[in-house]
């Protein structure tokens, strides 16, 4: 026990002598390692917000993690290497674009663009495209997409198909950046500018159409009109030749009879003259 206590008495005052010899180095050494943990602090804790997903790159080794996707929390990294932070929420953005139709005019598009980021791809967009993907990819693509449907139309079929290039720019826009590891969510077509002269053209081409069809309508009214009254002329002409038949002069005689009877039973004033007329049946006159 006393051996220990000597042993330990030994080594306290060894310290302290390497402490009064060393402090100052000591104290430097401290300051230097709080100065770079201050400058480093955002290189060594790395915070993902939500929606976000990380890739990292390595100095040492094989530079980007293709195999790790870090996900939302805080996350320790050496300072030397580097945390690339993606969102990966449902994002868009406009932009417009001057192409040129089948005929060479120019026209307007203005569009916007609707993408997310697949979380599980992004080392790969990000060792393949880069963080700046919106423009080295998405931005360049759908106009180029654009450029070549437009250039298959004539202006005014653009005016009048603008529903199906509207499918096919969203279709092959999702195609081709799919190659790009960006997911296309859809590309509409805010406008279209056509040229203020080829716009009047194609409107007053528009409003001839709809005049020649209204005109057509009419002449088919008049013609199923027309139709319906000789059908109608017809049935009378028939049913004229049927009465002019079986009417017979004693049947007209004695309608005249009954028609005569039923007359001189009204209770207004008359005046009868009796034998008259080329059928021989009395004419009855009111008192007027």
């Amino acid at each position: 026990m006393k051996l220990f206590r000597e042993r330990l008495a030994k080594s306290g005052s060894y310290c302290k002598s390497f402490l009064r010899k060393h402090l100052l180095s000591l104290v430097s050494t401290g300051l230097v390692l709080c100065l770079v943990l201050v400058f480093f602090f955002d290189r060594i804790l790395i915070s993902i917000h939500s929606g976000e997903r990380g890739v990292l790159w390595r100095w040492l080794g094989a530079g980007t993690v293709i195999d790790t996707v870090y996900p939302e929390g805080l996350h320790v990294i050496l300072p030397f290497n580097k945390m690339y932070i993606y969102n990966t929420r449902k994002q868009q953005f406009s932009d417009s674009i001057d192409v040129l139709t089948f005929d060479g005019l120019t026209v307007r598009v203005k569009y916007t663009i609707r993408y997310y980021l697949e979380p599980s791809t992004l080392p790969l967009l990000h060792q393949m495209v880069g963080p700046d993907y919106v423009n080295v990819a998405i931005r360049p693509d759908v106009r180029s997409v654009i450029r070549t449907l437009f250039g298959q139309y004539k202006p005014e079929e653009i005016y009048t198909s603008q529903k199906a290039i509207q499918l096919l720019v969203s279709e092959q826009s999702k195609v081709q950046l799919a190659a790009r590891y960006v997911k296309i969510d859809d590309v509409p077509i805010e406008s279209i500018t056509l040229p203020a002269s080829i716009s009047r053209a194609i409107e007053e081409k528009m409003v001839q159409q709809q005049r020649e069809g209204e005109y057509t309508y009419r002449l088919s009214i008049a013609k199923k009109e027309s139709e319906r009254l000789q059908v109608e002329s017809e049935g009378v002409r028939i049913y004229n030749e049927t009465v002019n038949k079986t009417l017979t002069p004693s049947i007209l005689k004695w309608e005249g009879i009954r028609a005569t009877q039923e007359l001189s039973k009204s209770a207004n004033a008359k005046v009868v003259v009796i034998g008259s007329g080329q059928s021989g049946l009395p004419i009855i006159l009111g008192k007027d």
